[in-house]
């Protein structure tokens, strides 16, 4: 085999062409994106070099600057809301109470229905006339709590991000208990010996050993609350008065409905580099040293 893979050819043969399709359908596009972010330009007429035009515009435009807060709300929102509870139902079921799989099944379905059709369903339970929420809320004799909560721009945010826990939580959390069933079955038996109680074995033994997961656990909510769109555009398409637009459904609006694709690419590239700086800072905050048994 060291024969084998000193002989430059062989390895040219294994790689290349998963290099290839990386750089066909990864570095290529986002080469062509950044060079197109300096056109204005809607692919089907003479394109205009605007050098950074597009970027200067974008950071003038209200409607961006909207759905750039909007999606970093959702990144704490979404942080908030999947890191502590997957843990709790994590370390719940971790602990192998009755119908632990049954549960486990149960909190991870949503996360494999379809984006759109999650959204369609929410939008129904959040209706105002017949909605599951409002009907709830007179059942409990709140009626003052009662909102059209899609149609709000107070609580627009609120609602999706709601759903968004609701669709993922069970996939984080099934992250999370993967992380902790890999954890030797002798440490916990030493500590409850000791006489450990079970938040001094979470804080002491669970929370440590898995960390390395929640920091790749906390990239994959922070980018995936970069990159929400099926959501988004199903339950509000960005309204009421593009109070839940986030960068995502303004980059599909510029390109596909202004014909904007120049201005689309520059949206594009800004969401690039943020989920690469959100990469960069969850591995600095998540920093730990090597985990040996």
């Amino acid at each position: 085999m060291n024969q084998l893979l000193s002989r430059k050819r062989y390895i040219l043969g294994f790689v290349g062409p998963a290099f290839l399709l990386f750089f066909a359908f990864a570095l290529f596009p986002i080469a062509y994106n950044v060079w197109m972010s300096l056109f204005r330009t809607d692919l089907m007429s003479p394109s205009q070099w605007v050098g950074l035009e597009n970027y200067k515009n974008l950071f003038e435009d209200r409607i961006f600057l909207t759905s750039l807060k909007n999606n970093l709300l959702m990144v704490v929102g979404s942080l908030l809301a999947h890191l502590p509870l997957a843990l709790l139902l994590g370390n719940f079921l971790f602990h192998k109470v009755r119908g632990s799989q049954f549960f486990q099944s149960v909190f991870f379905l949503p996360c494999v229905v379809c984006g759109v059709a999650v959204g369609l369903t929410w939008t129904f339970i959040y209706n105002s006339q017949f909605g599951l929420v409002n009907s709830i809320l007179d059942g409990l004799r709140a009626a003052g709590l009662k909102r059209e909560w899609l149609s709000d721009e107070k609580t627009v945010m609120l609602a999706i991000i709601v759903v968004v826990m609701w669709q993922f939580v069970g996939y984080h959390m099934v992250i999370q208990l993967a992380a902790m069933r890999s954890i030797p079955a002798e440490m916990f038996e030493a500590a409850t010996v000791d006489g450990a109680s079970s938040w001094q074995q979470f804080k002491m033994i669970t929370l440590p050993m898995i960390r390395p997961m929640i920091k790749v656990d906390a990239i994959l909510i922070i980018t995936g609350s970069l990159k929400y769109f099926d959501l988004v555009m199903a339950m509000t398409k960005g309204g009421p008065n593009h109070a839940s637009e986030v960068m995502s459904t303004y980059m599909y609006t510029s390109a596909f409905r202004t014909l904007k694709f120049g201005y689309a690419s520059a949206i594009a590239n800004i969401l690039l580099i943020l989920c690469v700086v959100a990469i960069l800072l969850s591995n600095f905050v998540f920093k730990s040293e090597k985990i040996e048994y």
